[in-house]
């Protein structure tokens, strides 16, 4: 990390770590859900591959002095996961209010990232 800055103890110390979590958990029971509906389960391994790889790339960008390509990576997650949402809405395996919430989740989570304090790596 830059001279002077805080250093964490843990990459679960960041905040955006914590709003990740929260909603990559939201996320994956919906997942789990989905899977049990004959047709979807493609669509929900794909919806988990993605929030899984939310965490990852936070964790790995933590581990790796906070740089901003992993933070990148995370937000091109999360549009992908959004994707997959829509995808699961326009086949009716996700209702109306349920895709708010989970969308809610991800928008506060995108906002969090877009605000991490991470070094630039370019």
């Amino acid at each position: 990390m830059m001279i002077g800055a805080a250093v964490a103890a843990d990459y679960r110390d960041f905040e955006s770590w914590r709003r990740a979590r929260v909603a990559v958990c939201a996320v994956l029971e919906y997942a789990e859900s989905l899977s049990r509906i004959g047709g979807h389960r493609l669509l929900a391994r794909e919806i988990d591959r993605l929030s899984v790889s939310i965490l990852n790339t936070l964790a790995n960008g933590f581990e790796h002095h906070g740089d901003k390509e992993f933070v990148r990576r995370a937000l091109r997650s999360v549009d992908g996961l959004e994707q997959k949402l829509q995808t699961a809405s326009d086949r009716s395996s996700l209702t109306a209010v349920r895709r708010q919430t989970l969308l809610r989740e991800l928008r506060g989570l995108r906002r969090v990232l877009e605000k991490e304090p991470m070094n630039d790596s370019d």
